[in-house]
């Protein structure tokens, strides 16, 4: 089956958005590619709004002052388009900065071409019964006054960063109810700063963000920081006497005093916390997407229009997707970057060029919705099956990050890429053994870096 619309629009303007918008734009055959953002400028969550508008909506981003990434250059690169080197020799990770000003460059001609809409907020995309998308949006350029646009296809990219995840923990609800200012999440995060000087910290999870933010505040809050994890983690951090390391919190209370308690899994208590600080990730939701009724309503016999998307879906994912990518009910709706990777910028390389291939009638799709489902089903069995064995599956265990599945499925992308536009073999990541090695060397190189920084 082909299916080959013409005018397309890609929601965010975000590493995802950018080059989804380049490759359909130049590895495509569509007559208008257009994307719109929300804020002022490119670079989705590498990018900080320094100027906030009281008069328009605003958007925590997971970036703060002073990050430094996690991935070398060799794999925040586009194809054709080098990321350059930063200039430590002891730092090989870039900084927010230098991968703001990275998007920024990638992202300017197209911008003085008009490919690319700033300060437009969509809020509502909706399946039109006889074809298209409906698509409204609020124009911050004209004080958020609601516009209304149909196109043949339309590109998601906003599937992740906003919507934090906060693990279903009794007592948290009520926390949050009672005290919300001392119930955080890193996607807030913006330093150790202000009202954490002298207080006494919990941290939730052991993931980039939550070992962040232990070392950031271990010489500003009240030592030891708590950290509460379920397993040893994978991800790079020094070790620091300053960060005691506890189990998984089983329920939250609340004293008197207002001091929170957390009740440790292993009977103990940690009394008179201040604030509990949560690095537990996020969750795939787009809140304004309507699709229509793979099947006529029973009651009405109308195909109305429902959510695709929800926080209580189970396994927690985009739903009905082929390859990660199409919806398999109508394939001119696809998202870019649903699947979680060490290494986003290049698998968004990837999905959204075999997207643009695929929209342009050369690579094949599956018939008929029940094909497209099968990607879906086997995923799930895949998932169930590694979930089974262990009786305390890491969070990483989950439909969209495809972990020792990655190579695999961007493999199989690049060959049907390939198999229909030869030149692009010797452009797009190789998607090797020898990739993956060097991939897997950056934690060494993470670990080297963060000593050389504490030295």
């Amino acid at each position: 089956m082909t299916c080959q619309p013409k005018n397309l629009l890609i929601i965010g303007g975000g590493p995802c958005g950018l080059i989804t918008l380049r490759n359909c734009l130049y590895r495509g055959t569509f007559t208008k590619v257009q994307l719109v953002e929300r804020q002022d400028d490119v670079g989705g969550v590498w990018y900080q709004n320094h100027t906030p508008d009281r008069h328009r909506s605003q958007w925590p981003t997971p970036a703060y002052p002073g990050l430094i990434g996690n991935v070398i250059p060799e794999f925040l690169s586009f194809s054709e388009h080098p990321f350059p080197a930063p200039p430590r020799e002891y730092q090989p990770f870039p900084t927010l900065a230098e991968t703001n000003a990275y998007l920024k460059k990638f992202a300017c001609p197209f911008i003085e071409k008009g490919h690319i809409r700033l300060n437009l907020e969509v809020i509502g995309v909706e399946e039109v019964v006889d074809g298209g998308w409906t698509v409204r949006m609020k124009d911050w350029n004209q004080s958020g006054v609601i516009m209304e646009e149909t196109w043949d296809a339309v590109v998601i990219t906003t599937v992740w960063f906003d919507n934090p995840h906060f693990p279903d923990t009794p007592g948290l609800q009520e926390l949050q109810r009672q005290q919300s200012n001392n119930v955080r999440h890193a996607i807030n995060w913006t330093g150790p700063y202000g009202d954490y000087e002298g207080k006494r910290v919990l941290i939730i999870g052991n993931a980039n963000s939550a070992n962040e933010m232990a070392a950031q505040l271990a010489s500003v809050a009240q030592t030891p920081i708590y950290r509460s994890t379920r397993r040893i983690s994978v991800f790079p951090s020094l070790p620091d006497t300053r960060i005691q390391d506890i189990g998984p919190i089983n329920r939250y209370t609340i004293r008197d005093n207002d001091k929170i308690v957390a009740h440790v899994q292993d009977g103990t208590t940690i009394e008179n916390i201040d604030i509990v600080l949560f690095g537990t990730g996020y969750y795939p939701h787009v809140p304004y997407l309507r699709v229509l009724r793979p099947e006529p309503d029973p009651q009405t016999g109308a195909r109305t229009l429902i959510p695709l998307t929800s926080r209580t879906t189970v396994p927690t994912r985009i739903p009905s997707l082929h390859n990660q990518i199409l919806y398999a009910y109508n394939p001119t709706l696809a998202f870019i970057g649903a699947p979680t990777s060490f290494i986003p910028f290049t698998l968004a390389d990837l999905t959204s060029t075999w997207l643009s291939l695929a929209w342009s009638g050369l690579i094949l799709i599956p018939p008929t919705p029940e094909a497209r489902l099968a990607y879906e089903r086997s995923r799930l069995r895949t998932l169930a099956e590694q979930r089974s064995e262990s009786d305390n599956p890491s969070d990483l265990i989950n439909f969209h990050f495809l972990g020792r599945y990655e190579l695999e499925y961007a493999r199989s992308l690049r060959e049907d890429i390939v198999r229909v536009s030869e030149g692009l073999d010797g452009v797009l990541a190789r998607w090797d053994d020898e990739q993956d090695e060097r991939r897997f060397a950056m934690y060494a190189k993470k670990m080297e870096s963060l000593q050389a920084s504490r030295d």
